[in-house]
């Protein structure tokens, strides 16, 4: 089985949490290292709240996304070897996971990233319908092009609707 590493950050990103000489300090290994597999352990931090709910290309394309995982990789890198992390980098490891958390709860969604087709929001209807006797029918629609559904995909929960009198097949008259 192939294991797939998930970037969401750069070095230059952790910079900016960091500082760059926050960034050498934490790095100053001998032999060096590739920074301790932090911006690894970010994206595999990420992928641990996220993935069930959004897909990892698109998680990629957001700039939120990415401040999360240089917030984590900077803790991860600064904490790697023993040492306590600064304040300001906790408080944002902090704020990063109660986001993500809040997230993987479904009480928040990241702007302008569409939720994986099963998490997307419902809608049902009631309608009428006289044929074959009168009763109420329930129609479920899974909204418009969501995780490459056709447009008003539409399910249709009676089976008249489907088999019966009310087919098209048999309300074809063309023949």
């Amino acid at each position: 089985m192939a294991n797939t590493t998930y970037i969401f950050c750069t070095i230059d990103d952790v910079r900016d949490v960091l500082s760059a000489s926050g960034v050498s300090l934490a790095t100053d290994d001998s032999p060096p290292t590739a920074y301790g597999n932090a911006i690894a352990k970010a994206g595999n931090v990420i992928v641990k709240y996220l993935f069930r709910r959004y897909d990892p290309v698109s998680l990629s394309q957001s700039d939120l996304v990415k401040d999360w995982a240089a917030a984590v990789a900077a803790f991860k890198l600064r904490t790697r070897r023993g040492n306590p992390a600064p304040p300001g980098v906790i408080e944002a490891y902090q704020e990063a996971l109660e986001d993500l958390k809040q997230m993987k709860a479904g009480v928040n969604e990241i702007p302008g990233i569409s939720p994986r087709k099963q998490y997307a929001p419902g809608m049902s209807k009631m309608r009428s319908t006289l044929r074959p006797y009168p009763r109420a029918v329930v129609e479920v629609s899974q909204g418009t092009t969501l995780g490459g559904t056709p447009a008003n995909y539409h399910q249709h929960s009676d089976p008249w609707d489907t088999f019966g009198w009310n087919a098209n097949s048999f309300l074809d008259l063309s023949i």
